[in-house]
């Protein structure tokens, strides 16, 4: 039920952020324009297309998985500069917020899973831990416990704060301009084809992130821990490169792989992260996976 009153709407009690809300809404109009217009192509640029989605997918996706999830939030495993630098660019084509806004909200969803601090707690229904907690204002409550959170180490990584301070400039390079650049001299088709498959490509991969949130914590097995809401969900693994397993997740956060070790839990990110720690760049030695 919303309620308009000096200016401000409310929705159960929360006041919208009406710019993001505006923001989301006409991205998942041009997705949709870009979908369609994706479909109606012809066989050759219809395969480049998807096969040019895929790779972006990836490298967006793995900014959110092997980046801002389980180097920065969680710190389940080290790595180095042009490592660091590299995955900051892949996490600011997802354009999901900045590492260090997306790493301070999980630290808080972690701590306080599914309660009413939890900043996207599936007690308040699907939707809102889908994409409901992005459209509204934090309560005053979650705000100040964000407020204790020992965020020390990402206000201490140059790359954290280099793309906090550059953050729109940045992932509106990295998550629209580019691509649509690279794929019009590479598979062609037209700047406007091109700019809306970004946008399909960016919706599409915020709602393989927010299934974390949503899907995972209802739909799936426990095996680890039957009494939380997280699950283990094969879908969401696939879709999110290997982020479903999330009932093993909230047992073990700070296990680098966010799964058990096992060839049946398919995890594109971990073999990410075991190719760059094979050249030199990461370590996931060292971490115990049930430290908190």
């Amino acid at each position: 039920m919303g309620v308009y009153s000096k200016g401000e709407f409310k929705v159960m009690g929360y006041e919208l952020k009406k710019e993001y809300c505006i923001w989301l809404g006409y991205m998942h109009i041009l997705a949709v324009a870009g979908l369609i217009y994706w479909l109606l192509q012809e066989k050759e640029l219809f395969t480049k297309s998807l096969y040019m989605f895929l790779i972006f997918h990836l490298m967006g996706g793995l900014g959110i998985t092997a980046g801002s999830h389980r180097l920065w939030a969680h710190r389940s495993y080290t790595a180095k500069t042009p490592y660091r630098i590299l995955v900051m660019l892949f996490n600011s084509m997802a354009f999901q917020g900045s590492i260090f806004h997306w790493s301070r909200d999980h630290r808080l969803h972690h701590k306080f899973s599914d309660t009413d601090i939890d900043p996207h707690s599936m007690n308040k229904g699907f939707f809102f831990a889908h994409v409901g907690w992005l459209l509204v204002k934090k309560s005053p409550e979650l705000k100040k416990e964000g407020e204790k959170l020992n965020i020390q180490d990402l206000k201490d990584d140059p790359v954290v704060m280099f793309q906090k301070k550059h953050y729109f400039l940045i992932s509106t390079l990295v998550c629209f301009v580019i691509p649509t650049v690279i794929m019009q001299y590479t598979i062609g088709g037209g700047f406007i084809y091109n700019f809306l498959m970004s946008c399909f490509r960016y919706v599409f991969m915020l709602h393989t992130t927010w299934c974390v949130n949503s899907v995972c914590h209802m739909f799936g097995s426990r095996p680890y821990n039957e009494s939380i809401l997280p699950t283990e969900n094969l879908f969401v693994s696939i879709i999110a490169l290997g982020e479903g397993w999330h009932n093993w997740h909230h047992e073990y956060p700070r296990d680098w792989r966010a799964a058990e070790n096992k060839w049946t839990k398919i995890n594109f990110t971990s073999g990410f992260i075991k190719f760059f720690e094979f050249l030199g760049q990461c370590d996931t030695n060292g971490i115990k996976k049930n430290e908190s």
